[in-house]
């Protein structure tokens, strides 16, 4: 895969760029490849899948099925223009790829669908067009192994280490056993795990097991298909997740090496640490506040205006924060700072932001 870091950088799908992925954007790129229109959303957006390859193993790929997701679209993308510079990687494949299973929740960069259902707990009752499409789409197709692609919050760590990327193989029952498919899809796992140690050691998590059957991969782990759970993390300032983005993509073509060379890992998987909710985004470090000495943790919320995200810091906790980690930390010792707000958890804190001189990010 060294090839594929080497010129992912220069592969078309780099001109999309940014947090705020829209089948707009994606459509150009999509309609480069062979694809089908399968289905619209609830707005009546179109939904298409790429199919590539002709080989044995049967492959499902969906990516945005939360539509403020995009890293693993972009991802996606990444791998998709790889693929078609390298065929021959294909032998053993046929894919199919919805690249944006959710239009509606992308356009509004929201992780719902337009009737504010989540569509990743919609398995079960698919009281959603979206969500009907996939589980229709998956028993036509009979795939081998899915993967289900998504993006985590800037919350999560590792040990202490901030969370690039995440995996988890789904329960299919509330007994957490391993199954035959489990057991396949921990191997593959296991095996991008050992090949990304090399390259981001300590930053990457695993998902906690606990079943739902309204969960997507829950559900497809109990139809007895090897169903892999992705999801993008952060590591410091890539508010744009550009580092993310590339291994992420690396991530992926790993797992269709594994399974071309059946080469699973299962073991290494129990090895791989939890995730935990470790992380905000920035801590204010020894700020006088009301004659004492506090740290203020500050946590992004992601507003989209005017078709442009802005990240909006949020007071998330205030006291003594030595037990959580930031992405950013600014330690204002000695400082003088007067000001007039009264300071609240869950209060907006551009001003603080805008005092301390923080950067301010929009993509």
């Amino acid at each position: 895969m060294n090839d594929f870091l080497a010129i992912q950088q220069q592969l078309k799908s780099q001109k999309i760029q940014g947090r705020y992925i829209t089948h707009n954007l994606i459509e150009s790129i999509v309609m480069q490849f062979p694809n089908k229109l399968i289905g619209t959303s609830v707005e009546n957006r179109p939904i298409h899948t790429i199919d590539l390859g002709s080989g044995p193993v049967n492959i499902l790929i969906w990516s945005q099925m939360h539509g403020n997701e995009s890293t693993a679209t972009k991802a996606l993308v990444d791998v998709l223009c790889y693929l078609q510079q390298n065929p021959a990687f294909l032998a053993a494949f046929t894919l199919k790829v919805i690249p944006m299973l959710n239009p509606d929740g992308a356009a509004a960069y929201t992780r719902v669908n337009a009737n504010e259902m989540d569509l990743n707990r919609d398995a079960v009752e698919q009281s959603q067009p979206e969500s009907k499409l996939l589980v229709d789409f998956y028993h036509a197709f009979k795939p081998d192994y899915c993967f289900n692609l998504h993006d985590q919050r800037t919350i999560f760590g590792v040990n202490d280490n901030p969370c690039m990327l995440s995996f988890l193989s789904p329960a299919a029952d509330q007994s957490k056993k391993r199954t035959a498919a489990r057991e396949k899809a921990m191997g593959v796992i296991g095996y991008m795990q050992n090949a990304l140690q090399e390259h981001i050691p300590n930053q990457v998590g695993r998902y906690d097991d606990t079943f739902n059957p309204n969960c997507t991969g829950d559900f497809f782990m109990q139809q007895g298909t090897p169903t892999l759970l992705f999801e993008a993390g952060q590591v410091g300032q890539d508010y744009a997740r550009v580092e993310t983005r590339k291994w992420y993509g690396f991530s992926i073509l790993k797992a269709l090496e594994c399974i071309a060379l059946n080469l699973h890992m299962p073991n290494i998987y129990q090895e791989i640490p939890e995730v935990e909710k470790s992380f905000v985004d920035v801590i204010i470090k020894n700020l006088h506040y009301h004659k004492k000495t506090i740290d203020i943790a500050l946590q992004y919320a992601e507003v989209l205006k005017n078709k442009k995200l802005h990240f909006v810091p949020i007071v998330h906790s205030m006291g003594e924060l030595s037990n959580l980690n930031a992405h950013e930390i600014i330690d204002v010792s000695g400082k003088n700072l007067s000001f007039s707000h009264e300071i609240t958890v869950d209060s907006n804190a551009v001003w603080l932001s805008e005092l301390l001189n923080l950067t301010q990010y929009s993509h």
